[in-house]
């Protein structure tokens, strides 16, 4: 039985609405309108009782860091001096033996010199989502007009390249369109040299296939990511690729530290603009209000979220899974997938991921991959 760990980590919702209207985007285009009914800016009030939240409960947990994300809809909608006062509160409010560190996920299209100044200030890492060339791009992440954003993103992602920029990048996350080449989508987004890539699926349940999968057993996803990995593990690695190194450390026995893979708990939540304590984000993606888990900063501490089943299945490894996926020869390296993934009306998560079929082929390219790599070092 997996030991169920504190939280230390709070994707805290800035901002509820976007300036972009991405065809996939969980929040606002797949069937989820709790959006609507929040507030547009979580307000300093509410950010300070947070933080005040996080303190006793890392201070009653033994925490030594804790992580904290700022996100949205579109975060930089907000302004420098915000997420300034922001970080300078946070670090006043939560005892000085504790580590805060801060990141940020962002379109940035908004990006200017005013974040970047105070992103390098509070040591803030930002993550750019951007999905490949102008076309492949534009296809997707558009303008509430329908224009494409590739150009302004690329404008902004400009602040990130210098060498003082470089220390406040986090990275880039990318959205899996199947219809792509996957090296020619890698190879353009590696030229921008970022620290890391990371590589998404697109939210999908068993109830409401994803974009591109043509069936429960089809591995398109699965395809595409061989191209990419065997593109990736046979050249020279210089940029992290996330997703790959954790699927070779679980392979190998490590415990991986996303929490797309693996058994290990996932100590995550979310926190709405209204100050609401929500799930992972995109399980907003399966049915409408199911993010509403009644609890918030102003009337309840962090301990009775850990108590919510759907918290608490993310906290308890493979007492969470079906059996089918207790039973698969990667259950520890796989863990069934992303949380949301998962979902049915009937079983609700206890399934395996949409995509199993396609991890399944994953994962089997990788480990043989691995294997031939091993026996090739130690043969003489």
């Amino acid at each position: 039985m997996n030991k169920v760990i504190p939280i230390s980590s709070y994707i805290v919702k800035v901002h509820s609405r976007c300036n972009l209207d991405c065809v996939y985007c969980y929040e606002y285009n797949l069937g989820n309108d709790g959006w609507k009914y929040k507030p547009k800016l979580m307000s300093i009030e509410t950010f300070t009782t947070l933080c005040q939240r996080i303190n006793e409960h890392a201070i009653a947990s033994n925490l030594k860091d804790v992580f904290i994300a700022f996100h949205g809809g579109e975060p930089l909608l907000r302004t420098p001096e915000f997420f300034d006062e922001a970080m300078i509160l946070a670090r006043k409010i939560i005892d000085a033996d504790i580590e805060v560190k801060f990141g940020l996920q962002t379109n940035a299209t908004l990006m200017n010199e005013k974040f970047l100044k105070v992103f390098l200030d509070h040591g803030l890492r930002a993550g750019t989502s951007i999905d490949g060339p102008e076309l492949i791009n534009d296809a997707r992440r558009i303008t509430h007009g329908g224009a494409g954003s590739y150009k302004e993103t690329l404008r902004g992602i400009e602040y990130f390249l210098s060498n003082t920029g470089k220390k406040a990048w986090g990275g880039i996350l990318a959205v899996i369109d199947v219809e792509s080449d996957p090296i020619e989508v890698y190879k353009h987004l590696a030229a921008l040299d970022p620290p890391c890539i990371d590589f998404l699926e697109p939210d999908g349940h068993w109830d409401k296939l994803p974009p591109g999968k043509s069936g429960i057993e089809s591995t398109e996803y699965g395809d595409w990511l061989i191209a990419l990995f065997d593109y990736w593990f046979s050249g020279d690695q210089q940029i992290d690729f996330r997703r790959f190194e954790e699927i070779i450390e679980l392979l190998l026995g490590g415990a991986g530290k996303a929490e797309y893979f693996g058994v290990e708990s996932v100590a995550l939540i979310t926190i709405a603009t209204d100050g609401s304590y929500e799930p992972v984000d995109q399980i907003k993606s399966v049915e409408n209000g199911i993010e509403n888990i009644g609890l918030n900063v102003f009337d309840h501490e962090l301990d009775l979220v850990l108590k919510h089943p759907l918290i608490k299945d993310r906290t308890i490894g493979v007492e969470a899974l079906s059996e089918k996926c207790r039973s698969c020869e990667f259950v520890l390296s796989c863990g069934a997938g992303y949380y949301p993934h998962r979902f049915d009306k009937v079983n609700r998560f206890r399934n395996p991921t949409i995509y199993c079929s396609d991890y399944l082929k994953l994962f089997r390219h990788i480990q043989k991959t691995l294997d031939f790599k091993l026996t090739d070092a130690t043969c003489p």
